[in-house]
């Protein structure tokens, strides 16, 4: 099944996600993966946008450029916000953790410097 053949051209005729569901009987997870993998595809001359405003998803009509960028713009900051949220996360996971030291091996304490053996040669140590 191809989901751009249910894709309209143009904003005035975007479909909603209910209405792919309906008219695909797919699933709205198998319907949102199969417009991600239209959208990541590669392919410049296939995209298919949803606006939020209520309309629903559709293809970019010739003279819709500009809807195109405010799609971009949101997806855009969609991304700023995900990425905040992994770095909270992030900065949750590491709220325990100590910063790391270097750790000493049992040689290593063991250890004298040079200064140290040369006092203890000549009976300073």
């Amino acid at each position: 099944m191809n989901i751009l053949d249910y894709i309209p051209t143009g904003h005035k005729n975007a479909v909603s996600r209910r209405w792919l569901q309906t008219a695909t009987r797919l699933n709205d997870r198998k319907i949102r993966d199969m417009i991600s993998a239209v959208n990541t595809g590669g392919e410049d001359n296939e995209l298919i946008i949803n606006l939020q405003d209520g309309k629903g998803y559709f293809r970019p009509a010739p003279g819709e450029d500009r809807l195109v960028g405010v799609w971009k713009a949101m997806e855009s900051s969609r991304r700023k916000s995900v990425n905040a949220n992994v770095e909270a996360a992030q900065r949750y996971l590491n709220r325990n953790k100590k910063p790391c030291k270097k750790s000493e091996s049992e040689l290593e304490k063991n250890q004298i410097t040079m200064d140290e053996w040369l006092a203890s040669l000549n009976g300073g140590g």
